[in-house]
């Protein structure tokens, strides 16, 4: 146990530190005083400093002391005194909830302003951008230059290259058409093109990592393949429960090796999307000429949404080889087994 006199002696010390917080304290007042008395007594003839409040920006980092940042903070002009400012923060009881981060604030600001920032953190401002179904990868990136106002169109062209990024699923592929999933995305402003584009693959490993190949490996055909059927099927289908039908011709005419005759794949090689397919645009020669060649074309034609790439690996059960749009408004399509059947709905669409 303690003795009278060490008693005496902690009686002392609690008392001297009772008396250096307060005179601390009144430190602080004094100074705030000393200032605001000054403001006050200054005339319209006085030369008073012009203060500019421009903007600064300054780091906070992990692991900074109050002391370090108050200092940082002088040193930026955004308050005038690192020592009052301690005090103000320690007063606030508020000295263990400084945050990590980088931060723009005027010169010239104030003190509670100062310290609701720091402890409330920086606001993050994300950027949103959406890429509909069946676009393809130039159009895709056109979106994305448009929506996004700190990338252009042109900073993607490195990027593009497949053999930048390592995923299985490109494995046999030649460019991204097909693997930009098509969806609404948001970033920040650190993302580079490059980032962009990974995540939109990783966001297609993520769709697609789950479905059920085996219908397709049953006839033979890639995963690469069933994304070309994919694309088809989402540039020819505006009804959406057409799908599986559209997809069906498609294996029906594979299965036969019959040509797809599938204007989408040619307009796509021409980039000639609005207006329709000429007579000559049919005698091009090119693999993507599915009026010409048997066999799926050598890419996708553009980046299908998860319910195309579902109808292409689950067709409907039927044994149609024909389709033709008999309502132009709707774009409703009429499907057939047989040549006759099909240039009979061809005579009541014209």
């Amino acid at each position: 146990m303690k003795n009278v006199r060490e008693k005496k002696i902690d009686n002392i010390k609690n008392r001297y530190k009772k008396i250096l917080l307060v005179f601390l304290e009144v430190l602080l007042l004094v100074a705030l005083s000393a200032v605001t008395v000054s403001c006050m007594f200054l005339s319209d003839d006085d030369e008073v400093e012009t203060v500019s409040h421009a903007d600064v920006e300054f780091e906070i980092r992990e692991g900074m002391t109050l002391k370090e940042i108050s200092v940082l903070l002088e040193e930026k002009n955004i308050i005038d005194n690192a020592f009052l400012f301690t005090l103000f923060v320690e007063q606030k009881g508020k000295e263990g909830s400084l945050l990590p981060g980088v931060y723009t604030m005027k010169t010239g600001s104030e003190y509670k302003e100062v310290l609701t920032k720091i402890t409330t953190g920086e606001p993050v401002i994300t950027y949103k951008f959406t890429i509909p179904e069946g676009f393809t990868v130039k159009e895709a990136i056109e979106r994305i230059s448009e929506e996004i106002p700190f990338v252009e169109y042109e900073e993607f062209e490195p990027v593009e290259d497949i053999s930048n990024y390592n995923y299985d699923f490109l494995e046999g592929a030649s460019t991204l058409e097909g693997f930009l999933f098509p969806k609404t995305y948001e970033i920040t402003i650190d993302y580079k093109p490059k980032d962009i584009i990974e995540m939109m693959l990783a966001q297609y490993q993520a769709e697609t990592g789950s479905l059920d190949y085996s219908y397709a490996e049953s006839k033979g055909l890639s995963r690469y393949d069933v994304l070309k059927i994919a694309s088809m099927v989402e540039r020819e289908a505006y009804i959406p429960e057409e799908r599986t039908f559209i997809s069906a011709v498609i294996h029906n005419r594979l299965d036969i090796s019959m040509k797809l005759d599938i204007d989408a794949v040619l307009c796509y090689y021409l980039d000639k999307w609005e207006e329709g397919l000429t007579n000559d645009d049919k005698n091009t020669d090119s693999p993507y000429n599915t009026y010409m060649y048997a066999g799926l074309p050598p890419t996708p034609i553009c980046n299908p949404g998860i319910a195309s790439i579902d109808a292409a690996l689950h067709p409907a059960d039927v044994d149609y080889l024909y389709f033709v749009v008999t309502d132009s408004e709707k774009h409703i399509h009429s499907f057939s087994s047989n040549l006759e059947e099909h240039e009979e709905n061809r005579s009541r669409a014209e």
